[in-house]
């Protein structure tokens, strides 16, 4: 091992490259082009006799999760926007959101003209915490969002119990859980309904894109209006060159649609997904055998109940005496510079995330509206603590081979073994 960081100018662990990501399989030009060739692009388009991918790709996916309908659209956050408009949640409502996501699970909120309300996270899974759910609703409280964050889904059967109790609508974002499972029941299933992201970066992608899903046919069919511009699929039949589509006097929508070309890579990537989630996960436990030896690193801690876990980050934490004392940026640039890959911390606390701050929107000019929007009236110490000492892998890091899982490992043994190059503590 060398006595210098690649940081500082040593030799890096490993050289030879990751998995790209995405990947493609052996029919997935074959499959783009027939769509490029087939007359239709966008379910928009013209009937060409032929049923549009995106009407199997919902099929499909459905089935995938456990769910009885799916509606396509165009990214993860038109499917969350759906899903607070099929559940009800109207301007001025409240909607509980984890204070450890990504800044969209927030923003689509006050984007619907409700307040978004942080809650606090649970520090085994860095998902939200049923008791600070509990302790954030009020009267003006519609609807809770579930994020399953990184590799574990949040505690369903407290959050489930909370929304009977108080008449909420429960939502899903399992952008990030394609595949896990709470007592078998697949991720996005567990409530009202759930929302897919289809992001480049994620465990199923087309780039971008987006999938909802339920099981209550008022709400799918509402859903597929309110994507559609109030368009739905017709009942036919139609005349070659016709949409199949009709519009409808029902609700007021916008355009949120798949095109033809996406929903035929997510059609061809689900062909792999579960071969690659078994692969991640055989992987991520050899890495929480493998770096928890040294006992100054600790993996995240699903619940028992979820019984099947997805990845689209691996995630560790650093133990409090552990590095030197440093924190998970400082570690995060070391490990990225000896393995040639991002290496990243959590996101930022939303009510500290430079990203997210619904007062900047015209609604948040509005004096009332201002003081119930402000992100820094919440406090989310737990959030704050974990989020400063976790470091994430990505998903496709975990596709790799084993000399990749022994270079993980011997990079954190380097830059645990060289701490004291890293930038002091308060400094990084």
């Amino acid at each position: 091992m060398s006595d210098l960081l690649a940081l500082r100018g040593g030799p890096a662990v490993w050289s030879e490259g990751w998995p790209e990501w995405p990947q493609t399989g052996p029919d997935t030009e074959r499959r783009l082009r027939e769509t490029l060739h087939g007359g239709r692009w966008a379910i928009s388009g013209e009937w060409t006799g032929q049923r549009p991918q995106e009407a199997r790709l919902a099929d499909r996916f459905a089935r995938f999760v456990g769910a009885r309908w799916c509606v396509p659209v165009d990214h993860g956050t038109s499917a969350l926007l759906i899903a607070l408009q099929t559940a009800g949640v109207r301007p001025g409502d409240e909607v509980i959101v984890p204070g450890l996501t990504w800044v969209a699970c927030a923003s689509v909120v006050a984007r619907a003209g409700a307040v978004p309300v942080l809650a606090d996270v649970d520090p085994r899974t860095l998902c939200v915490d049923p008791a600070a759910v509990d302790a954030a609703v009020t009267p003006r409280t519609a609807a809770i969002l579930a994020v399953h964050l990184y590799s574990a889904m949040a505690e369903m059967d407290a959050l489930q119990a909370i929304a009977e109790r108080h008449g909420l609508a429960l939502i899903e974002d399992a952008a990030q859980a394609y595949g896990a499972t709470w007592r078998g029941q697949g991720a996005g299933t567990l409530g009202l309904s759930g929302a897919f992201s289809a992001q480049q970066g994620k465990a199923l992608t087309s780039g971008e894109g987006g999938l909802f899903v339920t099981s209550s046919r008022e709400v799918r069919d509402r859903a597929e209006m309110l994507r559609g511009d109030g368009r739905r699929y017709g009942p036919g039949p139609h005349t070659r060159g016709q949409p199949d589509m009709e519009e409808a006097d029902v609700v007021q929508g916008w355009n949120m649609h798949l095109t033809e070309f996406q929903s035929t890579l997510l059609l061809d990537g689900l062909e792999r997904l579960d071969e690659q989630n078994r692969t991640r996960a055989r992987a991520a436990k050899t890495l929480d055998e493998r770096l928890t030896e040294q006992d100054d690193l600790e993996p995240i801690e699903p619940y028992a109940a979820n019984d099947t876990r997805a990845y689209y980050h691996y995630a560790i934490r650093l133990k409090k005496d552990g590095f030197g004392g440093r924190g998970a940026e400082a570690v995060a640039e070391a490990l990225s510079a000896e393995l040639g890959r991002w290496i990243r911390p959590p996101y930022r606390p939303l009510n500290e995330h430079p990203l997210y701050d619904p007062r900047r929107l015209p609604s948040g000019t509005v004096p009332e509206a201002a003081t119930r929007l402000d992100p820094t009236r919440f406090e989310l110490p737990v959030a704050r603590r974990e989020s400063a000492r976790t470091v994430l892998l990505h998903h496709s890091m975990l596709l790799g081979n084993q000399r990749h899982l022994d270079a993980v490992v011997e990079a954190f043994a380097k830059v645990r073994h060289l701490a004291a190059q890293l930038a002091p503590v308060g400094d990084s």
